[in-house]
């Protein structure tokens, strides 16, 4: 009876504690950080063509902060501005290519907040964005550049975990999300692009830090 009403007051405060983090009126600040690298090397066999080998690096890094307050309990609104920089190197026996990229931009969010105890659960949304990228490729010192507006609307799924009281570090699962894109090159040509696209866990390392303060 004793380890009972011992253990009822550990249950209430943890419950409190993680009620805290989500309750309405508290707020987060934080930082987003993403980071993909990816390198292939094959060697091309054509019968009665050439053979090449081909070394193919693909390296993403994206960092931003982020704000968000709580307007209900288990549900914040907020906004995040995000830098983001890309380079793709192919280079082969036959050819050199070099891209990079830089993005500038950010999104508006809403997120709904599903906890399982007092450390744990998952995060999910829709969110608005937009970006600007420049885009430089150089092939064989062939110099092009080029940039484009890129709007998008989707919705993402995050793991969410408090280590300690305040502290909040999440995770992407899943992203799904609409992008219409506007591109103007070096000669003044424009087109346009729509992409849909689903990305589960794979879309890079993709992680956030933030801290909560605020509410009552």
């Amino acid at each position: 009876m004793k380890k009972i009403l011992v253990l009822i007051p550990a249950f209430l405060l943890a419950f409190q504690i993680s009620k805290a983090q989500t309750e309405k009126g508290s707020q987060t600040i934080g930082i987003d950080l993403q980071f993909t690298h990816q390198k292939t090397s094959e060697n091309i066999i054509h019968p009665g063509f050439d053979t090449y080998n081909s070394d193919f690096k693909l390296t993403n890094f994206n960092i931003g902060p982020t704000y968000s307050y709580f307007i209900a309990d288990k549900l914040d609104i907020g906004t995040s501005l995000t830098y983001a920089y890309s380079k793709l190197d192919d280079q082969n026996t036959s050819y050199s290519s070099i891209q990079t990229s830089r993005q500038y931009g950010g999104n508006i969010f809403l997120r709904k907040y599903f906890m399982f105890g007092d450390k744990f659960g998952l995060r999910a949304g829709p969110y608005l964005g937009y970006f600007r990228y420049n885009y430089k490729t150089n092939n064989d010192g062939s110099i092009i550049t080029n940039k484009s507006d890129n709007y998008i609307v989707g919705a993402n799924l995050a793991f969410v975990y408090y280590p300690v009281k305040k502290l909040g570090i999440s995770a992407m699962l899943a992203n799904l999300s609409y992008q219409h894109s506007k591109l103007k090159d070096d000669t003044r040509q424009t087109g346009s692009s729509d992409n849909v696209n689903l990305n589960v866990i794979n879309d890079g390392l993709g992680l956030s830090v933030f801290y909560v303060f605020g509410g009552k």
